[in-house]
């Protein structure tokens, strides 16, 4: 067999033995320069195995970001990591000819995203999983929530409900009925499970929504630290970082051969505790020991 023969079959080898995903180019768009959307990015990096040849972030004004978008457009990538809302709205309505996936977006169905991607969110399952486990005393479990959002949460807590679950879904249809709502939960419900929903919980009606769970013992189950330190009992949520390395994955699975969009939204299963050790003396609510040990915040 001559030496060229010898190189070809080498050659094919070698080629037919690098993964699909190989030499796939990755551009990267993110919402802004908040950190969480640097983690987020790193947290990409880390985890998947593609090249990233651009991270472009935008900025708000038309007119530059339109720029960006023909900059990460002429790297010529295979696919685009959007991170967060802005980002991958913007990326679907000016770059459709490249595919994409989105990570570090809040209720990508009411803002009408279709996959692929990694939502933020945890699903209520998770959460309830969590509470069952670890807080048996807070067995009746309220949910406030607005109309148009989550429907994913409230279709799946609605089923569970139906199978016997002792759920409490209460529809806050206006804001200025949200006191009404929180005092329907009194008597009814054990704990109050936020979602993630920017009309009922804002920079406005927090401060007021926790004074009034409790003075009525009723402790929050929030989704974020900061709600935690706040004043609710507890909040499980999610880490841009692990969001990012979620979101890597998925991309692999795209550059090496699934369609972008038949691949369901990439819910995470990973999340950090933090817990109010002070609200939970004050609503006399035994926190185990496993909790305060692997919680990433304790406020005390």
């Amino acid at each position: 067999m001559t030496l060229r023969r010898w190189s070809i079959i080498l050659f094919t080898s070698v080629f037919l033995a690098l993964p699909a995903w190989a030499g796939k180019k990755v551009v990267i768009v993110r919402s802004s320069a908040l950190p969480l959307y640097e983690s987020g990015a790193k947290g990409f990096k880390r985890c998947s195995k593609a090249d990233v040849v651009g991270d472009f972030t935008l900025t708000d004004d038309a007119v530059k970001d339109d720029a960006i978008l023909s900059q990460a457009k002429e790297k010529g990538p295979d696919l685009i990591l959007t991170l967060g809302t802005t980002a991958t709205r913007t990326v679907r309505e000016k770059i459709e000819s490249v595919p994409s996936v989105f990570g570090m977006v809040i209720d990508p169905v009411a803002n009408k995203f279709s996959p692929t991607g990694v939502p933020m969110d945890l699903k209520v399952s998770v959460q309830l999983d969590f509470i069952r486990k670890n807080f048996p005393q807070l067995a009746r479990v309220g949910v406030l929530y607005s109309p148009g959002r989550n429907k994913d949460a409230v279709a799946e807590l609605k089923a569970l409900q139906g199978r016997g679950e002792a759920i409490v879904l209460v529809e806050v249809t206006s804001i200025d009925k949200l006191d009404d709502a929180v005092n329907g939960l009194a008597g009814k419900a054990d704990c109050l499970l936020m979602l993630t929903d920017p009309v009922i919980y804002t920079a406005q009606t927090a401060p007021q929504l926790i004074l009034q769970t409790l003075q009525r013992g009723l402790p929050i189950i929030a989704v974020s630290p900061a709600y935690v330190k706040a004043g609710a009992l507890m909040g499980l949520y999610t880490s841009p970082e692990e969001n990012g390395c979620a979101a890597g994955s998925v991309t692999d699975r795209v550059l090496g051969g699934e369609k972008a969009g038949s691949i369901p939204f990439a819910w995470m299963d990973k999340y950090s505790v933090a817990v109010n050790m002070v609200v939970a003396e004050r609503l006399k609510i035994k926190v185990p020991a496993s909790v305060t040990n692997s919680a990433e915040q304790v406020v005390k």
